[in-house]
């Protein structure tokens, strides 16, 4: 049991107060029954006192908080890992990590029995998923490191069981891949919040470097579409363990098909080298743990689809080296584009036009200046616009534009060429392009009441906070919203990325009209439209900042952003020429992944050819083949293949018809399942991750050495949190007692003064 007080106001306030009220009683009150004698003098200035000490009472809310504890059924959760980085023999002795936290718990099953007989212990094995086990043994054949979700599958419980803790014992290294990627900090402050603390063990060594030679590339960065004769640059990171002061070659190479027909793999050859070319180079690591960011250069000769790959050179002695290697898939095409991009004198034409494409030819026409009424209009006799393939309108006002403008682009579009409409003050409908030539084409709601004049900014049209772009789960399928290869690493990039600073308010025109991204949250605004009819592609944009990604170090993913909307834009993304057509994106995928295909057939201007049958087949590595089920309204068509746990090539083959007649050649295209071992391409144990799951928690973190002193410590003090209390709260003033108490005070004051004539 204890006091509590819970003043109205502050308690130097209250203080005050109360100094105030008894200064004033003392002050003035005295005076007015001087007169009378002593003994009613002084009743009536303590009835006075005591009235002022109960309104007192009331100000400050005080309470009784009573306590009452149980016992109760608890558990003490012990989760063991079993993924395969515990096989890993860096022990003393060389023994396996998974056999020393073995021998660790067998080592305390005695101090497991002597606990309070109110808390039972339950054994889980964890990995990919939580598994219970009844003992523990050495096996740990686990794929996947899953802490994230183990502890995620544990809070569903809490409701059915009380837990005193857990202990977790682990490497640490958290290596999950979606669904099973839950972040584990959120986790661990969940329990930390629900008054159950985790306490973790750590096992093997955070330095294999040291000991363990191994070279390791853990990205691969190239465009999907490049031209042919034109130099690509590529991107790759290399690890390097245990490789101080070594040289290492890092070199590209392509797939040789020659004599190869389509569904054959060719041998990977080294890149021939140009002169504007480097397809090799060396690197000198200093430190025995080292990450090098490493820049090559490709220029292909020939169209088609290649897959390429780069490699660190093995060294002698290096026992892993399936992890030497990343391999893609590249689609070179030929020709080039020609985009005109009109927008105002603002910082993100600037770093839209200094996207670094030789084979886009980007035309930047200024208008505009902001709300200045000094504007000029666009004089079209001046410019051809017959010749382009893209158009980009920024924050131009149509009036600006001019009719004539619009109605020329307008029949561009009806040819085939591609807009983009981005975000502003005078973009959309405060623009004033509701009720233009390109109104129909624009695939968002605009009113002409929106048009926006002279100096205000209507602040309904447009939002002001920061806005996260991420893609939506339909825009992770779309070529457009590719940052990388890996679907994994793809969405990690987006969530690198700075915020946009505002947006347009925007909202889809019809249902066909698709949201590729939206901003991060429960808000999820929608900020990149596209609509496809016909021969014609749409975009409409809401933002108009993304050079914040430039400026914060992401420049390799705001070009290709900008490059992949204007190759989807022109029809390039997947310009083969022929009439039957396949894509896969990304080309990457981890073993077991869901891989989305796309497919359909198109006439000689590029219209789709309606009422096909498709036939849709994937040869796995093996050269093994299965049919994909798949419909056609005509459009484009989206299946998926799911079969995918052995590591190599995939290819696809769509074949269609249309009256029982072949439309042509058959398209061919292909994915890769990467063959990498997530658990021990990099199976160094992480103490950072154990100690910050302990410290959010609220618990500890433990060497092995060390579990037998801190359980004797735990059951010895009783300091398992197995008690059940419950609270109560007792007011002293809110209750009918006091009220009729404060009542009778002032009702017996006032029959005195009034009996004295003192009211």
């Amino acid at each position: 049991m204890k006091p509590i007080f819970e003043p109205i106001w502050s308690w130097p306030t209250m203080i005050l107060i109360i100094i105030a009220l008894i200064l004033l009683v003392l002050q003035t009150y005295p005076k007015r029954v001087k007169h009378l004698s002593p003994v009613l003098r002084r009743s009536l200035i303590a009835m006075r006192l005591l009235t002022v000490s109960m309104l007192v009472f009331m100000l400050l809310r005080p309470a009784i908080e009573l306590t009452d504890k149980s016992k109760k059924q608890s558990w003490l959760y012990i989760l063991a890992d079993a993924s395969r980085s515990m096989q890993t023999a860096d022990g003393p002795g060389s023994t396996t990590r998974r056999n020393e936290l073995v021998k660790t718990l067998n080592s305390v099953n005695k101090l497991f029995e002597n606990m309070e007989p109110n808390i039972g212990i339950k054994r889980f094995n964890f990995s990919k998923e939580l598994m219970p086990v009844e003992v523990f043994t050495e096996e740990s054949n686990g794929e996947q490191t899953a802490i994230g979700y183990s502890l995620e599958t544990i809070a569903a419980q809490l409701q059915q069981e009380h837990l005193v803790g857990l202990l977790l014992l682990s490497d640490g290294a958290e290596r999950a891949l979606p669904p099973y990627d839950i972040d584990v900090r959120s986790r661990a402050s969940f329990f930390g919040d629900s008054g159950i603390p985790i306490y973790t063990i750590g096992f093997g060594s955070s330095s294999l470097q040291d000991t363990t030679l191994d070279l390791v590339l853990e990205s691969l960065v190239i465009d999907p579409v490049v031209f042919e004769k034109k130099t690509t640059p590529i991107s790759v990171k290399v690890r390097s363990l245990g490789a101080a002061n070594r040289d290492l070659t890092v070199r590209l190479l392509v797939e040789d098909r020659t004599g190869k027909k389509n569904g054959e793999a060719g041998k990977m050859i080294p890149a021939p080298a140009y002169s504007n070319s480097r397809v090799a180079t060396q690197i000198h690591p200093t430190q025995n743990n080292e990450l090098s960011t490493v820049e090559l250069f490709w220029t292909p000769e020939i169209p088609g689809e290649y897959k390429i790959a780069v490699e660190v050179v093995p060294l002698e002695g290096e026992i892993k080296q399936t992890n030497n290697r990343l391999e893609t898939i590249v689609t070179v095409q030929k020709g080039g584009i020609q985009v005109v991009y009109f927008d105002s004198l603002r910082p993100e034409q600037k770093f839209i036009r200094s996207l670094n494409d030789p084979k886009i030819q980007l035309d930047y026409i200024p208008l505009g200046s902001g709300f200045s009424d000094n504007q000029k209009k666009l004089r079209s006799e001046l410019v051809d616009l017959s010749k382009y393939d893209v158009f980009i309108i920024g924050d131009v006002p149509a009036d600006l534009l001019g009719a004539a403008v619009l109605k020329q682009i307008a029949d561009r579009l009806d040819k085939g060429a591609g807009l983009l409409t981005t975000g502003g003050y005078h973009s959309f409908g405060p623009g004033g392009y509701a009720n233009t030539p390109l109104d129909n084409f624009i695939p968002v709601e605009m009113r002409p009441s929106e048009k926006q004049t002279g100096n205000t900014i209507a602040k309904d049209l447009h939002y002001f906070q920061d806005l996260k772009m991420v893609p939506t789960a339909l825009g992770l399928r779309r070529y457009v919203m590719q940052l990388d290869s890996s679907t994994t690493n793809n969405q990690q990039k987006w969530n690198s990325l700075a915020p946009l600073k505002g947006a347009n308010r925007l909202r889809k025109k019809h249902d066909l009209v698709e949201v590729l991204a939206q901003s991060a949250g429960n808000e999820a605004v929608p900020l990149l439209f596209a609509y496809e009819v016909g021969q014609t592609r749409i975009m409409a944009f809401a933002g108009d900042t993304t050079f914040q990604w430039f400026l914060s170090g992401n420049r390799t993913e705001h070009e290709r952003f900008w490059r992949q909307i204007i190759l989807w834009l022109a029809h390039k993304e997947n310009d083969s020429g022929q009439t039957v057509w396949a894509r896969v994106s990304p080309r990457n995928f981890s073993p077991g992944a869901n891989v989305p295909i796309q497919f359909g057939a198109r006439d000689a201007e590029g219209n789709p050819i309606s009422d096909v049958n498709f036939t849709v087949q994937v040869k796995n590595p093996s050269g093994k083949f299965s049919k994909v089920e798949s419909t056609s309204t005509g459009d484009s068509t989206v299946t998926s293949f799911s079969l995918t746990e052995e590591p190599g090539d995939y290819w696809v083959t769509v074949h269609a018809e249309k009256n029982g007649v072949s439309l042509g050649f058959d398209a061919t295209t292909r994915f890769i399942v990467d063959p990498r071992d997530l658990e021990m391409d990099n199976p160094a144990a992480d103490y950072s991750l154990l100690e910050t799951i302990s410290s959010l928690s609220g618990g500890s973190s433990l060497p092995p050495e060390e579990l037998s002193s801190f359980l004797t410590r735990m059951n010895k003090e009783k300091s398992w949190n197995s008690d059940l209390v419950r609270y109560r709260r007792i007011s002293l003033w809110d209750n009918w007692f006091f009220l009729a108490l404060f009542v009778a005070l002032l009702t017996a004051e006032w029959f005195l003064r009034k009996n004295k004539g003192l009211v």
